[in-house]
């Protein structure tokens, strides 16, 4: 009985087990336990500058005391080391007695001083020219030695901008520097202020972690965990930013050389390209720090925060190797000034500031500029051809660009045709710097051209910031001011002519852009066009050529030695052979011989007897007046003068031409 009971216990265990076993999924099908989720890493934040109180300034070294060998009453040299860029140093005024140059100028240091790397001469700062020192000897005295030491000749450019001079190798326990000024503009010597500073040496310290002074670029190895031990906050923040790909590339580039523009324009005898050419895109304000970090330099680059609502110019700060800090004087953008003959590229990182952009049209599409004009945080925006740059306002910029390549494009044609026609690229003179347009957004402007830009009012950007509008009807207004920078002086213009051999410039760019010419089509009450009254006024009046007051009537006999030698007798190269001789050759003491010359020169090099041309045109018409042209002076042509020129070529034996050039007109080429 036992054993029946526990039979039956046995097979209901295994039944249950059975079932159980049926009933129960496939291995295969179970679903497991899921494991906990991984955290993927954040993106880095995006980069934001460290504390610049890190990045130390050069160190000021003052003097103890100062003297000159002359001053005006109330502006001696303790005016020009007080720190006010306000008052100034003056030679004396009254030079009856005997020159003013040269002017000895002492300063002593401390006895304390360990060094001094460099001096920076501030001209006046007042709008006013006397003073400024053109060329001056440096000599150097230690406190060990009993005599100084001549350290060089320094040349200055002519103008209101900085001076540095730097001591290459230090000047160590200075004890005096003396400046032997030996030539000032207008015989006298002044100054806002001299300054002397040592480096700092900061750059010494992060050479292990960057490739070179422009920290702008990690060493291969180097560990995240050994930029975290940094121990400067600004740098060490840049740092991370770099090694977590995040630090913005427009901050860091290669800025090139350019030769100094204002020794350009002396040697082609015109006015100044721009000095902008290297346009970094930084948006600063005013009283913010500024750190730039430069690599090597060849000459002194100069780092310029221009405010475009106040002008075209802006303050001035040399850059050295390695960190830089600055203390932004006005709200605008950053420029670096790099004149130098030499031919190198310096790497700069600009590590503070906001990112404004610009456009390149080397680098950029119709994409990025939409991208970056609507991004934009100033009120002015740069784009940069190869032969111009631009500086207009970001509000007409957004309104009215439709294509911004070919708008630079344009602009970049108009530099280009003018320097062609002028023989620049023949004879090898074209400038390496950009010729610079910009806004001005100061009352009652228009258009203009100054010494170093032209320059046009907001309200013209709806028509010369559209490419279309601009290569049709309105290229003569920016093509009338590009002619402004280039026109060749004296010796093609001469008092009464600034508003008119400008426009043989304009002329060729209007009429190469498939324009009709003004001269031929421009209505003009009483007369067909402006051929027509010229023809009325001056030819058949016999009257002297700078004695007649419209313009256009002036430039009809210039226009038309282009219509006859390039167009209708094949001979292009002729403005540019003018041009040339008129460079080459010394400039005319008078306006008066200016004019004469320009007859010679037209003979000389077309091989021509041209003189009933000039007589017709009243250019060998004996003149005596004043003339109002942006000032007054006298034109002075004389009987002999002409006699004198004309004899000259008729000795010459030039065949005279077979045409009747003076009545040639863009209708009438062919027949011609």
């Amino acid at each position: 009985m036992a054993i029946s009971i526990t039979k039956t216990l046995l097979t209901l265990l295994i039944s249950i087990f059975l079932m159980s076993a049926s009933c129960s999924p496939e291995l295969e099908d179970v679903e497991p336990d899921p494991e906990p989720p991984i955290d993927e890493p954040s993106d880095p934040d995006p980069y934001n500058p460290g504390n610049a109180s890190d990045i130390l300034y050069d160190i000021k070294v003052f003097t103890s005391s100062a003297t000159a060998s002359e001053h005006q009453s109330g502006e001696d040299i303790s005016k020009a080391l007080d720190g006010n860029f306000n008052t100034l140093y003056h030679s004396r005024w009254n030079q009856s007695l005997f020159p003013n140059v040269p002017v000895v100028i002492d300063f002593f240091f401390p006895d304390d001083t360990d060094a001094i790397d460099y001096m920076l001469y501030h001209p006046r700062k007042d709008g006013g020219v006397n003073g400024f020192i053109l060329e001056t000897e440096v000599w150097l005295q230690t406190r060990e030695q009993d005599d100084y030491e001549k350290l060089g000749v320094f040349e200055f450019a002519d103008n209101a901008s900085t001076k540095r001079v730097f001591f290459s190798d230090g000047f160590e326990n200075p004890h005096s520097i003396r400046l032997v000024a030996t030539k000032g503009r207008n015989d006298f010597i002044s100054a806002s202020q001299f300054e002397f500073f040592r480096l700092n040496s900061q750059a010494a310290d992060y050479d292990a972690f960057f490739t070179d002074l422009s920290l702008s670029e990690l060493k291969e190895g180097v560990s995240r965990e050994e930029l975290e031990g940094i121990d400067n906050d600004f740098i060490r923040t840049m740092a991370l930013a770099i090694y977590d790909g995040v630090y913005p590339s427009e901050r860091t580039g290669l800025y090139k050389t350019y030769p100094d523009p204002a020794i350009i324009a002396a040697e082609n005898k015109t006015n100044r390209m721009g000095s902008y050419d290297n346009v970094t895109g930084i948006h600063v304000k005013w009283g913010e720090d500024i750190v730039v970090f430069v690599d090597e330099l060849v000459a002194d680059m100069v780092l310029r925060v221009v405010n475009h609502h106040e002008g075209y110019g802006g303050q001035d700060f040399f850059l050295n190797p390695g960190p830089n800090r600055i203390i932004s004087p006005s709200n605008g953008l950053i420029y670096l000034i790099y004149n130098t003959d030499l031919e190198h590229e310096a790497r700069v990182n600009i590590a503070t500031g906001t990112i404004n952009g610009y456009f390149d049209l080397n680098k950029h599409t119709q994409e990025d500029w939409e991208e970056m004009i609507a991004k934009a945080s100033y009120s002015f925006f740069d784009l940069k051809g190869n032969k111009s740059l631009i500086t207009f306002t970001t509000h007409e910029l957004r309104q009215h660009v439709t294509n911004a390549p070919r708008l630079v494009e344009v602009y970049d044609s108009i530099v280009t045709l003018q320097q062609e026609l002028m023989g620049l690229y023949k004879y090898d003179r074209v400038p390496a710097g950009r010729l610079y347009y910009r806004t001005n957004t100061s009352p009652g402007v228009y258009m203009h051209a100054t010494g170093n830009a032209t320059e046009y009012a907001p309200s013209t950007l709806v028509h010369i910031a559209n490419h279309e509008s601009l290569r049709g009807d309105h290229i003569w207004g920016p093509a009338h001011e590009t002619g402004h920078i280039h026109q060749t002086r004296p010796g093609l213009m001469w008092i009464g002519l600034a508003e008119v051999t400008v426009n043989i410039y304009s002329q060729h760019v209007q009429t190469s852009f498939g324009n009709p010419s003004r001269l031929q089509t421009e209505n003009i009450p009483g007369y067909e066009n402006r051929y027509d009254k010229a023809f009325s006024q001056i030819i058949a009046t016999g009257l002297a050529h700078g004695a007649h007051d419209d313009v256009f009537c002036k430039l009809v006999p210039f226009w038309q030695l282009q219509l006859y030698f390039a167009k209708a007798r094949g001979y292009t190269d002729f403005y540019k052979d003018v041009h040339e001789q008129i460079r080459i050759n010394p400039d005319p003491p008078t306006d008066g011989h200016a004019q004469i010359e320009f007859v010679r020169t037209v003979c000389n090099v077309a091989q021509l007897d041209m003189t009933d041309f000039f007589e017709a045109w009243g250019f060998l018409t004996p003149i005596d007046m004043d003339i109002n042209d942006y000032g007054v002076r006298r034109l002075t042509v004389t009987q002999e003068q002409i006699d004198e020129v004309k004899s000259y070529i008729a000795q010459k034996g030039y065949p005279k031409p077979l045409a009747e050039v003076h009545y040639i007109t863009d209708d009438t080429v062919n027949e011609f």
